[in-house]
């Protein structure tokens, strides 16, 4: 399928690693030029040498997105460098774990705002040409965890700001959906900890889910690019769940 990526103007967050590392690449690799942001500024280094010896074009910044002056200021210089944005993907999180305000504070910070923020700044090269956006959000915020963290909770109000601004947004032409993946494995990623650390839970979770294994970054960001594309161009608003049925709720 052509995507219709080609010549798409592309920013992404937390590209380094895991399901942002692999919607960056599939990008690229349908044609896109690509602007993308982490805070291992040697991880950017990488992923920036890494791109561009395959010859796509690509710059990477080292950037705290919970650091609201200097993100904004990344995502100005990475709309001129590409002169403009289609494309924007917000992955980054201040991940999983309690740890009193601070860790509130930081999952506020980090995985709710740096949406708002990043549609604030982006808005208007988004409406210049139908342009789409896509939140990484969690099957954690949609059902009950055996982990309270406020992880979960900001992964379901970002499920939330996506449904409503995608109502306002669509005036303008821009769409907003989100993705939910549910239990997905990657090389340095959570479940491989799981698996060492917490052996009941992991294999629990492998059970109920009805292929029998976890899902992999791949075949999240496979359905994320798909709602990036133009071929997704009648689709807005939505939540799409990847979770090889891990979830078991009915969804009218």
């Amino acid at each position: 399928m052509d995507l219709e990526m080609e010549g798409a103007k592309a920013i992404v967050t937390g590209a380094t690693r895991g399901i942002g590392n692999r919607i960056a690449e599939k990008l690229l690799e349908a044609g896109a030029d690509l602007a993308f942001c982490a805070r291992d500024a040697e991880a950017v280094a990488e992923c920036e040498k890494a791109w561009g010896a395959r010859g796509f074009h690509v710059k990477g910044a080292a950037v705290d997105v919970g650091d609201a002056d200097a993100y904004r200021a990344w995502l100005a210089e990475a709309a001129h460098w590409l002169g403009g944005c289609d494309a924007f993907v917000h992955n980054v999180s201040g991940g999983g774990g309690a740890g009193g305000d601070a860790k509130w504070r930081a999952n506020f910070e980090v995985d709710l705002m740096g949406a708002v923020r990043g549609l604030e700044a982006l808005e208007d090269h988004l409406a210049k040409d139908g342009g789409s956006v896509l939140f990484v959000s969690s099957t954690a915020g949609l059902e009950t965890y055996p982990f309270v963290q406020p992880y979960n909770v900001m992964k379901a109000g970002l499920i939330v700001y996506a449904k409503q601004i995608s109502q306002v947004l669509g005036k303008k032409g821009v769409r907003v959906n989100c993705i939910s993946p549910g239990a997905t494995t990657f090389p340095g990623g959570n479940w491989e900890k799981h698996k060492v650390n917490y052996p009941d839970y992991y294999e629990a979770t492998v059970a109920e889910i009805p292929f029998g294994r976890l899902g992999t970054a791949e075949e999240v960001a496979d359905a994320g690019v798909f709602l990036l594309s133009k071929r997704a161009s009648w689709i807005t608003g939505v939540n799409l769940i990847v979770d090889g049925g891990q979830t078991r709720r009915v969804s009218l």
